[in-house]
């Protein structure tokens, strides 16, 4: 009886994981992310991101708050070009993290967009994040 219990909720628990992780999709969100960032930090069009951002994150500041963050994180140099590297689903929550990198001819810098979302909804991002190095790994980091 007891092994009959263990096994129905083991395959109750896989049917759950295999829900959530079908309802998304880290390609979907990705380009979302990497369209974003083109938009906020090679173009630096603070305007157009502040509206590709998820309502939430638009609540939460003003759109010159954001465009102040973005000039300060894009000082003194901004990306040309920025690349989706990997992915972390944000255990509990409708998202994910994308993690970018962006390049000049001499340097590199490592971004972090949270997308809010599902396949069914899509993706926006929620906020955007810079580091001085790579971002450390963990055991739920993919990457693409």
């Amino acid at each position: 009886m007891r092994e009959s219990l263990a096994i129905v909720l083991l395959a109750a628990m896989a049917g759950c994981i295999y829900y959530r992780a079908s309802n998304h999709s880290p390609i979907m969100a990705a380009t979302s992310a990497t369209e974003f960032a083109q938009v906020a930090l090679v173009e630096r069009n603070a305007d157009k991101a502040f509206n590709m951002l998820h309502p939430d994150a638009q609540a939460y500041s003003t759109r010159q708050k954001f465009a102040e963050v973005l000039t300060a994180m894009n000082s003194p140099t901004a990306p040309l070009y920025v690349n989706a590297t990997d992915f972390e689903p944000l255990q509990g929550e409708e998202g994910m993290n994308i993690y970018l990198t962006g390049e000049t001819d001499t340097q590199t810098f490592y971004y972090r967009i949270p997308m809010k979302g599902t396949t069914e909804k899509g993706y926006k991002p929620i906020g955007l994040f810079r580091n001085p190095g790579p971002y450390p790994k963990s055991s739920l980091r993919h990457p693409f």
